[in-house]
């Protein structure tokens, strides 16, 4: 039976004002030490500045700002198409010399440590349960207001039906990704199926080719777009002794924050 999902992402405003807070200012700083400030709602904005700062903090009486966002705006495919095409074949070696062209003739093979294992094209697998979805795409090394952060309308097969389809053992806790060219990349198993994770072949109602470059590509929900392994072409899932690392969980360096992926700005008004 024939089940095609379609779901959006509802359009979320918020505004937010900060009241007194924290400001730098030019100086150096050779010892750590907390500052602490009340804020205009009552709550305690607390900052630790360590040694390797090379400003302290100093009170400002008012700080006050507003923003707003919607989760709901898409990016056109041309801005997709030069940032991130681009990206992917400059840093990430990926090729588009591909053996198959259309991507419901594509096959993608579930193995592993499964009872299960199978190999069907993206067409046949659609048949069974296909879902377009608002998300969101950003490069992990994106700054503060840059170009590399996207929504667009993804359209492909929902990662859980896959994995389910190839009834993994119990112990499973790993799934690694294999592209056409060899390329992989694995991810704890859980955090892949707590999360929308897709394999994508349309973005904005056009091939994937259009905007992303290849054929087919991994879309995960609140992941960095380095995890977005294309032109997959085997998904395994197995038991591993070392879980591999969930994506972000990664520690900051001193004095840093860990912000990936970071937000980009469409619009200013």
């Amino acid at each position: 039976m024939e089940t095609k999902k379609t779901a959006v992402v509802l359009a979320t405003v918020a505004t937010m004002a900060v009241a007194p807070g924290a400001a730098f200012a030019a100086g150096a700083q050779a010892d750590s030490s907390t500052v602490t400030s009340d804020a205009a709602n009552g709550a305690v904005l607390t900052q630790t500045v360590g040694a390797n700062w090379a400003t302290p903090i100093v009170q400002e009486q008012t700080v006050e700002g507003a923003f707003s966002f919607s989760q709901a705006t898409v990016t056109p495919i041309e801005k997709i198409r030069a940032v991130f095409q681009k990206a992917a074949a400059a840093l990430c070696g990926a090729d588009d010399e591909l053996t198959v062209a259309n991507a419901a003739d594509w096959s993608i093979t579930v193995s592993g440590d499964v009872q299960a294992g199978y190999s069907a094209t993206l067409g046949e697998l659609a048949q069974d349960d296909e879902s377009t979805t608002i998300m969101g795409c950003a490069c992990v090394s994106n700054g503060a207001g840059g170009p590399a952060a996207i929504n667009a309308q993804v359209t492909g097969i929902p990662l859980a039906g896959i994995i389910k389809a190839a009834q993994p053992n119990a112990d499973a806790n790993t799934v690694t990704f294999v592209s056409e060219d060899g390329y992989n990349v694995s991810l704890p198993l859980d955090y892949v199926l707590a999360r929308h994770s897709v394999i994508s072949y349309e973005i904005n109602g056009e091939t994937i080719s259009s905007s992303m470059g290849g054929t087919n590509q991994l879309w995960i929900d609140s992941a960095a777009a380095k995890y977005f392994t294309r032109n997959i072409v085997e998904i395994r899932v197995t038991h591993e002794d070392v879980v591999p690392a969930a994506p972000g969980s990664e520690q900051a360096v001193d004095g840093e924050y860990v912000n990936r992926p970071n937000a980009g700005i469409a619009d200013v008004r």
